[in-house]
């Protein structure tokens, strides 16, 4: 009895971590998202900053832009305000700032796209390289690469045509062909009938 519980608590244990829990693909994709959104608004505000007056702002650092975000997020127009420790004047315009942002996450989304797409095809021709490899396809014989030959050619031209065993035919052997009778003269009118002499009569006699 003591055996049966323990294996039905183990079995019940395994399938509650194997059911439950976040993937560890999403995890990664969650903190990969996260990461590269710090970078944006980070490098969107010291660039906008940087075009407008000239200057990376002091206070704008990587570790304080996850509490830029949070501001950002309730304030979108208050760039001033998301990062307190520089003064308002060392920053530009909320249209500049999210131009910036949204110009780098396209150029981003473009570049993840064509790796992806990259991948893709050198994986699929690396799984059709690696296929060829294990499985060659058969070559065609001589003997069915004549016969194959043979019958096109019958085919198309109508007569068949003798094959040598393990040679191949590289197209039809000459036939001779009697050249058709020449066609008659053509007659313009109907043929001269020859009529019988008169016979001579008394007085010619």
């Amino acid at each position: 009895m003591d055996q049966d519980r323990r294996a039905e608590s183990r079995s019940g244990t395994e399938g509650r971590s194997s059911g439950g829990g976040i993937p560890d693909g999403l995890l990664v994709g969650l903190l990969a998202f996260l990461l590269g959104l710090t970078l944006l608004v980070w490098t969107a505000t010291g660039l906008a900053a940087l075009f407008a007056k000239g200057a990376w702002p002091e206070g704008v650092t990587f570790t304080e832009t996850p509490l830029a975000i949070r501001h950002l997020a309730s304030q979108p127009h208050d760039i001033a305000g998301a990062w307190p420790a520089s003064p308002a004047s060392a920053f530009s315009g909320y249209g500049l700032f999210w131009g910036l942002f949204i110009g780098q996450l396209m150029i981003l989304t473009v570049l993840t796209i064509f790796v992806m797409g990259t991948v893709t095809r050198w994986r699929a021709v690396r799984k059709a390289s690696a296929g060829n490899a294990t499985g060659p396809t058969p070559s065609p014989t001589p003997t069915a690469t004549a016969t194959a030959v043979g019958n096109r050619s019958a085919g198309r031209n109508g007569w068949a045509q003798p094959h040598v065993p393990g040679a191949v035919n590289e197209g039809p052997s000459p036939v001779d062909q009697t050249a058709p009778p020449a066609p008659s003269a053509k007659n313009d009118g109907p043929s001269p009938v020859k009529e019988p002499a008169p016979e001579p009569t008394a007085l010619q006699k």
